[in-house]
C-alpha cells in the first residue's frame, strides 16, 4: 500500500512539475516574439524553437489569435499545419488567460496530452496576436504506471524471496529448541525426566530453555523425594500395622499369655499414635497447600508452652540421659501467635531434638527478645546436619538420614510443615548446624508487648 502510494504522488509531482516546465516556457518563447522585427529574426527564433522542442521533448504550436496553426515545431521539422484550435480554449486565450492542462486541447489531439499555453502580445503588451502551445503526451499515465510498477513488483518480489529465505532460517533457529522442549516434555509424560536443552542464547529463547531445565530438574528432584517417599511411607505404614496385627492376633489366639497382654497391649497403642501422627501430617499438608489453615493468634507464654512440651517428652529425655540448658522456666515471654500450630511447631523441633540428641548429650533451649520478634532456638547436641544438605531441610519429604531405622522413622513431613506453619503467619525459620557437633532451629513469632491494638 505504502509503495502505491508512493507511485501515485511521485507520478502527480511528475506532472505537476512537467506543466510547469511547459507553462514556463511557452512564456519565454511568447516574449521572444515580441523582438522578432525582420525576417531573419523569425528564422533565428524558429530554429531556438526547435532547440527547446528537442531538449523538452515536445511539440510547439505557434496560432493566430483566430485558432489557426502558424508553425507546428517538433524536435525534428518546422511546418505548417492546416489544423485550428478550438474556439473555446483560444477564448480563454484571448482573454489573456494562461492554458495548462492534462487533456486534449478541446478535441485538438485525438488522446491526452500535457499542455501549457501562454497568450502572445504585441510590443506593447496591449493586444492578443496569438498563442503558444507546448505539448507532449505527458499525459500518458498508464505506460508511466506500468513501468514504475513493474519496477516496485520487481523489487517487492526480491525482497520478499530474501526476506522469506530469512524468516526460514530464523524460524528454523527459533523453532529447534521448542522441538526438543516438545520431545522431552513427551519424555516427562513418560517419566524420564533426564532430558535437557541447550542453551546457546541469553534471549527469550535462550531464557525459556533455562527455566525448561530447571523445571525438568526440579521435577527429577520432586520425583526422587516422591519416589524416596512412597518407599518410606510403605515402610512406615507396614511396619507398626504388621506389629499391632502380630500382636493382636497372638492375643486372640492364645499365642501371647494373659499376664503379657497389657504389654503388648501398649506397644500396639504406640504403633496406633504412630499411624495417627503420619495421617496427621498427611493432613496438615493438604490443608496448607489447600490454603485452608486458619490462623487464630492469641496471646500466651512461649515458655510455658515449651515446658509443656519437653514434660511431653520427659521419658524419651531421661531414657537417652539428656540435659536440658537455658530455660529459665521462671522467665515470662508473651508472643502473639495461634497456639496450637505453635504447640505443633515446638512438639516437631523438640521430637527432632530428642532423636537425633547423642546419647547423654544435651538439648539447649533459647528464647530471646529483640526488636518486635521473639526468637526461639532449640539446640542439640549429636551428629549434626552435612552443611550440604542444609539447603534441603525443610523441603517436603526430604530426610537427612536415608535409612529407615526405627530411630529415623520419620518421612521427611515435620520440618516441611514447622516452615509453611510460621510462613502462613509471616514469620520464618533457619537452621545452623556444625557436623559431629550441634544442630540448631531457630524461628520468629510477634512478640505481644509490641502488638498495637
Amino acid at each position: 500500500m505504502f509503495g502505491i502510494v508512493m507511485i501515485i504522488f511521485s507520478i502527480r509531482y511528475s506532472n505537476s512539475e512537467k506543466e510547469k516546465l511547459y507553462l514556463n516556457n511557452a512564456r519565454k518563447i511568447s516574449e521572444s516574439f515580441s523582438s522578432v522585427t525582420s525576417e531573419e529574426d523569425e528564422q533565428i527564433l524558429l530554429s531556438m524553437l526547435q532547440m527547446t522542442a528537442y531538449n523538452l521533448d515536445a511539440n510547439i504550436y505557434i496560432c493566430f489569435s483566430d485558432g489557426r496553426i502558424w508553425r507546428t515545431v517538433n524536435p525534428y521539422i518546422v511546418a505548417g499545419s492546416d489544423n485550428k484550435i478550438s474556439k473555446s480554449i483560444m477564448s480563454q486565450i484571448n482573454n489573456r488567460q494562461e492554458i495548462i492542462e492534462e487533456g486534449t486541447l478541446g478535441g485538438f489531439f485525438d488522446t491526452t496530452y500535457t499542455t501549457g499555453g501562454v497568450p502572445i502580445y504585441t510590443r506593447d503588451h496591449s493586444n492578443v496576436v496569438g498563442a503558444v502551445f507546448v505539448c507532449s503526451k505527458g499525459g500518458n499515465l498508464t505506460k508511466t504506471i506500468s513501468d514504475i510498477f513493474k519496477i516496485f513488483i520487481l523489487s517487492l518480489m526480491m525482497t520478499l524471496l530474501l526476506s522469506f529465505i530469512a524468516i526460514y532460517f530464523v524460524t528454523a533457529r527459533l523453532i529447534k529448541p521448542l522441538r526438543q522442549m516438545n520431545s522431552a516434555a513427551a519424555s516427562f509424560s513418560k517419566g524420564d525426566f533426564s532430558a535437557r536443552i541447550p542453551v546457546s542464547s541469553s534471549d527469550e529463547i535462550g531464557q525459556l530453555s533455562a527455566s525448561f531445565n530447571n523445571m525438568a530438574q526440579s521435577l527429577a528432584s520432586l520425583e526422587e523425594m516422591r519416589s524416596s517417599f512412597v518407599g518410606n511411607v510403605s515402610h512406615e505404614l507396614k511396619t507398626p500395622m504388621t506389629s499391632i496385627s502380630g500382636f493382636i492376633d497372638g492375643i486372640l489366639d492364645g499365642t501371647i499369655p494373659p499376664e503379657k497382654h497389657n504389654y503388648y497391649l501398649k506397644i500396639v497403642s504406640d504403633e496406633v499414635k504412630r499411624l495417627s501422627r503420619l495421617v496427621r501430617s498427611f493432613l496438615d499438608i493438604a490443608r496448607i497447600e489447600a490454603g485452608e489453615l486458619k490462623i487464630n493468634p492469641t496471646e500466651f507464654d512461649i515458655v510455658e508452652l515449651t515446658r509443656r512440651v519437653i514434660i511431653g517428652f520427659e521419658q524419651q529425655i531421661d531414657k537417652k540421659s539428656l540435659e536440658i540448658r537455658g530455660l529459665d522456666f521462671d522467665n515470662q515471654i508473651m508472643v502473639y501467635a495461634d497456639f496450637d500450630l505453635t504447640y505443633q511447631i515446638v512438639y516437631n523441633l523438640i521430637d527432632n531434638a530428642v532423636k537425633f540428641s547423642n546419647e547423654g548429650g544435651y538439648i539447649e533451649i533459647n528464647i530471646a527478645k529483640e526488636k518486635k520478634k521473639v526468637y526461639v532456638g532449640i539446640k542439640n547436641s549429636g551428629m549434626g546436619i552435612p552443611s550440604a544438605e542444609l539447603p534441603y531441610v525443610f523441603d517436603r519429604f526430604y530426610k537427612t538420614d536415608k535409612s529407615r531405622s526405627r530411630d529415623r522413622k520419620g518421612v521427611g513431613l515435620g520440618l516441611y510443615i514447622v516452615k509453611s506453619v510460621l510462613n502462613k503467619q509471616g514469620e520464618d525459620i533457619v537452621v545452623r548446624s556444625v557436623e559431629g557437633q550441634y544442630c540448631e532451629f531457630v524461628f520468629t513469632l510477634k512478640d505481644a508487648s509490641k502488638i498495637t491494638n
